[in-house]
């Protein structure tokens, strides 16, 4: 009988430790749910403001490409054209960077999320496939379609440089520029989550002193003197700004500040380059380039200003339609040059007129959007457009 008390005793002792570890078990799995909950939560809110910044990137690669009018001044008929050719390339000028800059703010975290073989699997699929993919696409497309592309004997050395000179598309530079970050980015996300935002402040300013400055200042005042300090990684500047924009909470007063500067850097950008240009008669780079000054204060005064203020836009549009529209902006990218090409040679508008570029910017975008829309319903297609 005692004997039974015993076992029965240590019976319901070892259940009670199971149902103990069964409940300790449970509280991880709620813990881990719920943690994942957070992080999704986290990811959704910065995925709602960057699928508005990556539309408006996403248009201004396109309107930059059609108001390429720009790039033919003429000091006798620069009026007729010429002034509102200006406003839109240096309006849309921050394109390349506004992409940069949510790389920065969606990938310094990486590291919390998945490891670096999961990183590099996603870059692989989403940028270096498509970008192969693209360049045999545009090949045959310029050398056998619109043939402005001489046909010369395939050798490994000339589908080389036909790949890394981006001569078959000049928005492959861009991505050329891109995967040179993607390079370096896990670098920089294995820096301590606590100094983050210290590491990278530090960053920030240093690059924009010693590459956006300086090199400015000295180029703008035609100055004889001699500056060595170059870093040459594309746009690694607006790494460092996406990712603390994101995290960073910047006070009223400075986020004003940052708004009046950011202005101020597109009013040099547009007057700067008109005045220099019709004193010149020539297209002026004093102001123009995504690493001189006035291009990086707007550039991420306007990212800092869509984040802040995107909540307006989502009263009067859904945040799923939005998304949905940013998850297809990486189609445009490469289709843009095709519509354009296309709708160009059917109608031969006049492209000086304003109407055309602007109209037509708009109208490329949405045709690209579905073209890309349809792509990634298809199997194996949807590989062009991740």
């Amino acid at each position: 009988m005692s004997n039974l008390l015993n076992t029965s005793h240590n019976n319901h002792k070892d259940n009670n430790i199971e149902n103990n570890e069964i409940d300790v078990s449970n509280k991880l799995l709620k813990d881990e749910i719920k943690i994942n909950k957070n992080i999704k939560k986290r990811e959704s809110k910065i995925l709602d403001y960057i699928s508005l910044v990556k539309i408006l990137a996403c248009f201004s690669v396109i309107i930059l490409h059609t108001n390429g009018v720009f790039w033919n001044f003429n000091i006798k008929t620069y009026k007729q054209f010429w002034i509102s050719a200006n406003l839109i390339e240096s309006t849309f000028f921050f394109a390349v960077p506004l992409f940069v800059l949510c790389i920065g703010a969606t990938l310094l975290d990486f590291n919390e999320k998945y490891g670096l073989k999961v990183y590099f699997d996603r870059r692989v699929k989403k940028i270096i496939i498509p970008l192969i993919c693209w360049n045999i696409i545009f090949y045959f497309y310029r050398v056998y379609i619109i043939r402005n592309i001489e046909k010369k004997k395939i050798t490994f050395v000339y589908l080389w440089n036909l790949y890394f000179t981006s001569e078959l598309n000049a928005i492959f530079g861009s991505i050329h520029g891109f995967i040179k970050i993607y390079i370096i980015i896990p670098l920089l996300a294995f820096a301590e989550k606590s100094q983050k935002i210290k590491i990278y402040s530090y960053c920030l300013t240093a690059l924009f002193i010693s590459q956006a400055l300086i090199p400015y200042l000295i180029n703008l005042f035609q100055s004889e003197l001699v500056w060595i300090y170059n870093i040459n990684v594309d746009q690694l500047l607006y790494i460092f700004a996406g990712y603390i924009i994101q995290n960073y909470k910047f006070s009223y007063p400075t986020k004003l500040k940052i708004y009046f500067f950011g202005f101020a850097g597109l009013l040099i950008h547009i007057f700067g380059t008109q005045i220099l240009t019709i004193k010149y008669n020539k297209i002026s780079y004093a102001h123009k380039g995504y690493l001189k000054a006035p291009c990086v204060i707007y550039s991420c005064a306007s990212f800092l200003f869509i984040k802040e203020n995107a909540h307006f836009i989502f009263k009067f549009i859904n945040k799923k339609f939005i998304n949905k529209i940013g998850s297809l902006t990486f189609g445009p990218f490469f289709l843009h040059m095709i519509i354009k090409n296309a709708y160009d040679h059917f109608f031969k508008p006049n492209v000086f007129s304003l109407r055309y570029r602007v109209f037509s910017s708009i109208i490329n975008l949405f045709i690209c959007l579905i073209i890309t829309y349809i792509l990634k319903k298809m199997p194996i297609l949807n590989h062009l457009v991740p």
